[in-house]
């Protein structure tokens, strides 16, 4: 069984978490609310991307959740502030014939990766990219499940986890001057040039708040920033990462704040060896 992003797919309950780029021309399904990375419009966001899902011709919706042969196997995601909305439905037909169908039904806007291959249940991932600020990630997840008799069962997902603001002071101050940037031994470089430091600085300011939840996550190497007023001074901020799923550790005058997330490793350190100058070998 596959699952996309972080999480282990184990059924009856299945972990991920959203890793896509995020497009500037990709917008939350309900725009006409501020993009405030509130429960509340993490809330209208699902509801929205529910709507996206294309019932199969003959499907009658559901009023409530009905008894799975699995017992009820869903996907969630990884992050702790994460909200929900679901839709069930009956149509007749073959469980994995109608999950076809959907894969060619579903809007373009979505990548998605199959997670559970029956019997009983056959289900596929449907994701948007996260939008920075906003929203961590937003995933659909449509189940398919043989009921006997000729039914198939659809239970529909939609998870979005929404980001919470980051405090004002908790993040590195314009005093700092020098960055020693360390990957792997043996690499390391030594920054003294401000307005690259000040670069580096702002990067890492802009990354929110890691809400991933207590759940096993794979190994990570990322690099370590070691942020100083001065040369020869002690360090004013450490920041080590990406590690698994995607998260960033904090240390800000000797005192660990909390961590960070990166929505894309890639992305992040490729804007760290371009704006240091570097021409590091990525592992």
């Amino acid at each position: 069984m596959l699952a996309a992003g972080c999480g282990a797919a184990t059924a009856p309950h299945a972990e991920t978490a959203a890793t896509h780029a995020f497009r500037a021309s990709d917008a939350p399904a309900v725009s006409s609310q501020p993009l405030s990375g509130t429960p509340k419009q993490a809330a209208a966001e699902a509801k929205a991307v529910l709507g996206e899902f294309v019932p199969p011709p003959g499907a009658v919706r559901l009023a409530k959740q009905p008894t799975l042969p699995s017992g009820g196997g869903t996907m969630g995601l990884v992050y702790t502030t994460t909200v929900q909305a679901e839709g069930y439905w009956r149509v007749p037909g073959d469980a994995t014939t109608l999950l076809a169908w959907e894969k060619a039904h579903m809007s373009r806007r979505f990548s998605h990766q199959d997670a559970f291959i029956g019997p009983p249940d056959w289900s596929t991932v449907y994701s948007l990219p996260p939008l920075p600020g906003v929203f961590a990630a937003r995933e659909l997840n449509a189940q398919f499940s043989d009921v006997g008799g000729g039914v198939t069962v659809i239970a529909v997902e939609a998870m979005v986890a929404w980001e919470p603001p980051r405090p004002a002071t908790e993040v590195i101050p314009a005093s700092v001057t020098v960055v020693t940037i360390t990957m792997a031994a043996p690499e390391q470089a030594t920054i003294t040039s401000v307005p690259v430091v000040r670069q580096l600085a702002a990067l890492v300011n802009g990354l929110p708040l890691s809400t991933v939840g207590p759940v096993p996550c794979p190994g990570g190497w990322g690099f370590t920033l070691t942020f100083r007023a001065t040369a020869d001074g002690p360090p004013v901020a450490v920041v080590h990462g990406p590690g698994g799923c995607g998260v960033v550790t904090f240390r800000l005058n000797g005192k660990d704040q909390p961590d960070l997330m990166v929505l894309g490793q890639a992305s992040y350190d490729n804007a760290v060896l371009k704006i240091a100058g570097l021409h590091w070998k990525l592992p």
